[in-house]
């Protein structure tokens, strides 16, 4: 079985490691020069990415005991353990291990479109046309392969976030986070510590992201060292990740936390999934039910989020600061909402006054 893979990512790597593990001829196309670059992610891992046992030494930066939050009046201490990696670093390791185990990189090669049952690729201004049994589109949350085969939903909306490394000093195992309307109305900015002098600070905003970015680091004292920049996407319920031979992972299909915009962890689930699909010929919309609906609920949140005066996010924060709600949100990631949500509404139910924004 011939492999055709299209973005070179973690997500696009990690289906790749997995196929040639079983021993498929797997190539991958990326667009880019060189793995990891540019960087387009804050890279913050949940303790959830434990499940895929995978050694850290290589890509970790540091590591988070503790997350602030702060609303306009209020503030929020939630002990919580995440990582802080190096994304280029991270992206090339998945990429060495998926090489290790047979898979084959092309970079500077870019999809362009699909003749047939080929895929055209560019590389120095020469298309080169590629067959394969199956195609999984890794490419982002433009994806070309997706739009290539009709799978890319019309109706998504995307983020578009903006972050600086900064130098300052900085509680270093410590990610602030910032809630309000003169913040990032919506969602949150954020400050990711890389160590005592060095964090990642940013925000996401579907627009006016640069403007809401600079009015939050005004005056803080910090220096800026490297700008970055990238689109985030927002789940799509509606969103098909498979058609003929083609199949969907990662940003490409829209499999990010609404309400945080992570993906990796989501993603990493889904690339399972999906392989275990392509080997077994399982119905992959069946295999997915859980993690969709785990989709669907972040989703379901972040509609809430979207609409919360400066009043609603006090009580907010008010409501989670109680110890007995605070322990809950301690036990359980941010990946899977589901069991986070119903152990809180059992025990706080003036959380259910937010959900006159669903309706």
């Amino acid at each position: 079985m011939k492999i055709a893979i299209i973005g070179g990512g973690p997500v696009g790597c990690y289906a790749g490691y997995l196929l040639a593990k079983e021993g498929k001829e797997v190539s991958i196309y990326e667009n880019h020069a060189k793995i990891g670059a540019p960087i387009q992610c804050t890279g913050i891992l949940t303790s959830s990415f434990d499940q895929f046992n995978f050694p850290m030494e290589d890509y970790l930066v540091n590591t988070i005991d503790t997350i602030k939050v702060y609303s306009p009046k209020k503030k929020l201490e939630i002990k919580q353990k995440d990582y802080i990696v190096c994304r280029t670093k991270f992206d090339q390791y998945f990429s060495k291990i998926a090489e290790k185990e047979g898979a084959k990189f092309f970079l500077n090669h870019t999809f362009v479109r699909k003749e047939g049952n080929d895929l055209v690729v560019v590389n120095e201004g020469k298309e080169k046309r590629v067959t394969a049994d199956v195609v999984i589109a890794a490419d982002g949350p433009l994806s070309s392969t997706a739009k290539a085969f009709g799978l890319y939903h019309e109706g998504r909306e995307n983020y578009y976030g903006i972050q600086a490394v900064m130098e300052g000093n900085f509680e270093p195992n410590v990610i602030k986070t910032y809630f309000g309307s003169d913040v990032c109305p919506g969602l949150f900015a954020w400050v990711t510590p890389e160590s005592q002098h060095l964090a990642r600070v940013g925000l996401a905003m579907k627009k006016n992201s640069r403007v809401f970015f600079e009015k939050f680091v005004e005056g803080r004292g910090w220096k800026v060292k490297e700008m970055q920049a990238g689109t985030i996407p927002l789940y799509h319920p509606k969103q098909k990740l498979k058609k003929g031979n083609c199949y969907v992972v990662g940003d490409a299909s829209s499999y990010v936390k609404a309400t945080t915009l992570g993906g990796i962890v989501p993603a990493f689930q889904q690339v399972q999934i999906t392989v275990d699909c392509i080997l077994n010929g399982k119905d992959l919309y069946k295999e997915m039910k859980p993690l969709r609906k785990q989709m669907w609920t972040h989703l379901q949140v972040q509609k809430i989020m979207e609409k919360f005066s400066d009043g609603d996010w006090d009580h907010l924060v008010g409501y989670v600061a109680q110890p007995k709600i605070q322990k809950v949100f301690e036990r359980y990631t941010r990946d899977n909402p589901i069991p986070l949500i119903s152990h809180v509404l059992l025990r706080e139910p003036r959380f259910l006054r937010f959900l006159r924004y669903l309706f």
